[in-house]
């Protein structure tokens, strides 16, 4: 039979490990509410987009709440180059003028210094059409306003 400091460590351990479950559980993917919607397929495919975008969250941000270097991806396609709420868009963007939809974003992040000149992103770009076509379905899923919101049943560009 176990000395009593060894009932006690041992009953401290398997509190610690009922805590950390309990921390892991309330840790959800704030992506649920997508993922939940999707067909296997389009899942397998927001995965391997969402996977390409860890980059991205360096400089962006998806709520618009945190203030990083780049602006906020939210609500981004449909917007003018340099012109997200809250940031101060380089010259070189606010220039261009470009709307943000599916084809704009395709050239700019296949090579964003070739594609805007002076731009200040510092990304080399993603040179792999499969990897850009899946962040781009990642993106309209995730961009716009209230897309992660658990109560919002709305697909991304639908009703």
């Amino acid at each position: 039979m176990p000395c009593p400091a060894g009932r006690r460590l041992a009953a401290r351990g398997a509190m610690a490990v009922l805590l950390l479950a309990g921390l892991l559980v309330g840790c959800s993917d704030p992506d649920a509410t997508i993922l939940a919607r999707l067909e296997e397929p389009e899942r397998a495919r927001f995965l391997r987009g969402r996977k390409v975008a860890l980059p991205c969250w360096t400089c962006h941000d998806l709520a618009g709440t945190v203030r990083k270097v780049g602006p906020s991806l939210q609500g981004l396609y449909g917007r003018r180059s340099g012109q997200a709420p809250g940031a101060a868009g380089s010259p070189a963007m606010r220039a261009a003028s470009i709307v943000w939809a599916d084809r704009s974003l395709s050239a700019f992040l296949a090579d964003p210094a070739g594609f805007v000149p002076g731009n200040r992103m510092v990304s080399p770009g993603i040179r792999d059409p499969a990897a850009r076509a899946d962040l781009l379905f990642y993106l309209r899923e995730v961009t716009p306003l209230g897309a992660r919101d658990p109560v919002s049943s709305r697909r991304a560009g639908g009703p």
